[in-house]
């Protein structure tokens, strides 16, 4: 056994197979301050942003979303599969133990099978035994195995917190769209009713002999192309209704009486730059990130494959054969055996196939390294770009207020000056255009307000927090 262990050592020393001229991954992973973020201090978004709207309705539907959703289930059918590959990879790292049991009942040939007293009788054979199994991890194959499974279970929840934050912005945004587009029908009914006022002072001046039948059609004319606007917004409605329904994994008529009760978000949320920290922690980029570290860890056991692989086998167990067996014979010496069995495979010549396999993997490193950038520069530009809206969208709100102001006065003028036979329909209706026009425009520019704002909080993150995270990257990605 001395001599066997020697030779087996000395083996394992001179026995690997040649990495060759195999280089490591040459991409390097991006920081999001090299994509213009800053190192600031910045608030997290709460991780339950939509409540600052104070609208019951709107935080029901998400509550009930996030437990409905397929999108969500599927999310996380796919992190309970890590966990179960998970699980298995972690046992493959333990010592395995088998147990066994035989009997066999026969009669022995008296020129084949065995010579008195067993000749041409009746007999039995008795095993029992236990054998185990352990494989050593000299080189750490089995460990970043693991630490691969773990990547996976890692990126699939932080791939859940992805499509809650996702699914949790679309139906924010889908309701605020609703919410605009019941205002643009209120909008379309008022100015149905106003048109109808200013049709009926038509049809009094007209019949005064102050207007022509001109006039009066024009005025009558505004009427059905109002109620076809009304009629169009009723669709657009139901439809808007039917979106949400789905996102929310609900029947289609659930929402048909979905009235939204938005209050705008009283406090600010736009910081002066992009916070870097809270961009490297948004929950896409942390899934592309552990994707990097399961490319690491895969280079790793590809290295791993170039060295031996050392088992241990022992098996022990007692066997009995003979006309009859007793349990005093379990006991007796004779009946026990025993054997351990040290086993090496050495990959000496494989014709390339383990240098191929490691080129593959670091190719696959290279790969997620380059996806991982392409993700954070995607994440630093979808912040960007919504802190861009949100600030060049308060000029735009106030000089839209003082636009409606204005027009609101001229209708109001233009209505008196008409009534008193001063000016003419036409003044009039391009009045009431310009405001009813101007009315639309601001309810528009409200509703993206809180669309840009539900956005700003899905670009920064959502409310995701890595900070009580147990699994660590290692660092060796770049």
């Amino acid at each position: 056994m001395k001599y066997l262990c020697s030779f087996m050592f000395a083996v394992t020393l001179s026995g690997c197979a040649s990495m060759g001229d195999v280089e490591n991954s040459q991409s390097t992973l991006n920081t999001p301050e090299s994509f213009g973020a800053v190192d600031i201090e910045w608030h997290r978004p709460s991780s339950h942003w939509w409540e600052r709207y104070h609208d019951s309705g709107l935080n029901a539907l998400i509550n009930q979303a996030l437990s409905q959703s397929p999108d969500i289930r599927l999310a996380q059918a796919r992190v309970s599969q890590a966990a179960a590959v998970a699980n298995q990879a972690s046992a493959e790292r333990g010592p395995k133990v088998d147990g066994s049991a035989r009997a066999t009942r026969k009669r022995y040939a008296e020129q084949y099978d065995a010579d008195a007293p067993l000749a041409g009788h009746y007999g039995s054979t008795f095993v029992l035994g236990a054998e185990a199994r352990y494989t050593f991890d000299f080189w750490g194959r089995q460990r970043a195995a693991l630490n691969v499974v773990l990547g996976e279970k890692a990126a699939r929840q932080a791939e859940v917190q992805d499509a809650k934050i996702l699914l949790t912005s679309q139906i924010a945004e889908s309701w605020f769209e609703l919410s605009r587009l019941l205002e643009r029908k209120k909008l379309a009914e008022d100015a149905l009713e106003l048109r109808t006022r200013t049709l009926r002072i038509v049809e009094s001046r007209v019949k005064a002999g102050l207007d022509t039948e001109v006039e009066r059609w024009q005025a009558e004319g505004d009427l059905p192309a109002t109620e076809r606007d009304i009629a169009e917004l009723d669709e657009r409605i139901s439809l808007q209704r039917n979106t949400l329904a789905a996102l929310a994994g609900l029947p289609m008529k659930a929402l048909a009486d979905a009235v939204p009760n938005v209050e705008p978000a009283r406090e600010s949320f736009l910081p002066a730059s992009i916070p870097a920290e809270l961009i490297g922690q948004r929950a896409d980029v942390v899934a592309a990130r552990w994707r990097v570290e399961v490319a690491t860890q895969g280079v790793e056991v590809a290295k791993a494959d170039f060295y031996p692989n050392i088992n241990l086998r022992a098996f022990a167990s007692v066997a009995r054969q003979g006309l009859s067996v007793g349990l005093s014979d379990w006991f007796d010496a004779g009946s026990r055996t025993y054997s351990i069995e040290p086993a090496i495979s050495l990959p000496i010549f494989d014709a390339g196939q383990l240098r191929a396999q490691l080129k593959e993997r670091v190719s696959d490193l290279d790969a997620a390294v380059e996806i991982y950038n392409q993700v954070l520069l995607a994440a630093v530009r979808d912040a960007a770009n919504q802190m861009v809206s949100l600030d060049a969208l308060e000029p735009q709100l106030q000089a839209q207020e003082r636009a409606l102001s204005a027009r609101r006065t001229a209708f109001d003028l233009a209505k008196r000056q008409y009534a008193s036979g001063l000016t003419n329909y036409l003044t009039v209706l391009n009045a009431q255009n310009a405001l009813l026009q101007a009315r639309k425009q601001q309810a528009d520019i409200r509703s993206r307000a809180l669309v840009l704002d539900a956005e700003l909080n899905r670009a920064l993150g959502g409310g995701f927090d890595t900070s009580n995270s147990t699994i660590h990257f290692t660092g060796k990605s770049s």
